[in-house]
């Protein structure tokens, strides 16, 4: 199990990102966006862990 986040800049980003994690990647597990002062922050908890460089592929900046 990997726990992540991701803080990106956009809904359009945010959407982006989930679709790629969601549909890409097929991660399972549970995916929640929130809004934050004109940012969005992706939390993830994944089934199963990615490699570093999936990761490094997705957009905005890791938390």
């Amino acid at each position: 199990m990997q726990f992540f986040g991701l803080i990106v800049d956009s809904a359009e980003e945010a959407e982006a990102a989930v679709d790629r994690l969601w549909n890409q990647l097929r991660v399972r597990g549970e995916i929640q966006v929130r809004r934050l002062d004109g940012k969005f922050k992706i939390d993830v908890i994944a089934e199963r862990d990615l490699s570093a460089a999936q990761l490094e592929k997705l957009p905005g900046k890791r938390t």
